[in-house]
């Protein structure tokens, strides 16, 4: 089987002014790359920014899913970056999330590691609560990413405001300042409607949601909303909040994803159904 460079680093942010983890998977061109694919796995190579949800870390993807024999033969880099329980945007009274993950850390990665910095080699993708973070990345730096993806995403960002369950009162404090976010600079709706506005071109994104998740009719109504605002697909089938689903649509995502260096002709490892 072919095998990955599986990195974890630990490096300072200057946005977080704290010492903060990724893990990256990195092709490797060797003797065990299948043929077809020798002269065309090179540098400089695209790049995944895959987000993680609200009750984990960057290590979730690398843990719980097969990601990294979905992306074998893919000559992708994947980088999964933590930011906590944030909710990838800048908090009124915590960190600059937003600002890490769209300037930072593409920076930092651009500086380790040979990948493109061009906008159509470059994507982003997460689940829950990085489902959310990928398309509000998407939406408000339209130019960075080629495509987003969101599973089980926290779409209406108010379904975590108004959760005694999933946010405490100091963290509403710091995230959201005490407002409920919706309808605000942080609604996905709002983001979507602004960017049209502007004359930007979204990137091209996804929403798949599980039948029997919670988040799977806000899902759907805020597809209904964005349709006619970007070109967004949904995808539905028989799932829940859970890992199973998540492994089974990013493997999904992953031979979506617009790859220009993947060759046509070649049938990967896994196929998806």
């Amino acid at each position: 089987e072919v095998t990955m460079p599986s990195l974890h680093i630990e490096f300072y942010s200057d946005v977080l002014r704290i010492d903060t983890g990724i893990e990256v998977i990195y092709p490797q061109n060797c003797t065990r790359t299948p043929e077809p694919l020798r002269d065309v796995i090179k540098p400089p190579f695209p790049v995944l920014y895959l987000l993680h949800g609200i009750m984990r870390d960057q290590t979730g993807w690398v843990r719980f899913t097969n990601v990294e024999q979905y992306v074998m033969d893919m000559g992708l880099v994947v980088v999964m970056p933590t930011t906590g329980r944030g909710h990838y945007i800048n908090q009124p009274h915590g960190y600059r999330y937003f600002d890490y993950i769209t300037q930072e850390l593409p920076k930092v990665i651009g500086n380790m590691f040979q990948v493109s910095q061009k906008r159509e080699d470059t994507f982003i993708a997460g689940l829950s609560m990085g489902g959310y973070g990928a398309l509000h990345a998407a939406a408000l730096c339209p130019d960075q990413y080629a495509a987003a993806a969101s599973l089980s995403g926290v779409v209406d960002i108010g379904v975590m405001y108004e959760s005694k369950e999933l946010y405490s009162d100091a963290e509403r404090l710091m995230t959201f300042d005490n407002k409920d976010p919706r309808g605000g600079e942080n609604d996905l709706v709002v983001e979507f409607q602004n960017a049209v506005k502007a004359g930007k071109k979204l990137p091209k994104m996804v929403c798949a949601v599980g039948n029997q998740d919670f988040l799977h009719d806000y899902n759907i109504a805020f597809y209904d909303k964005v349709k006619d605002l970007a070109d967004i697909e949904l995808w539905t089938e028989d799932g829940d909040h859970t890992w199973d689903f998540w492994d089974r649509n990013i493997k999904r995502v992953l031979q979506w994803l617009p790859i220009k260096q993947r060759l046509d002709d070649y049938k990967p490892q896994f196929v998806v159904k």
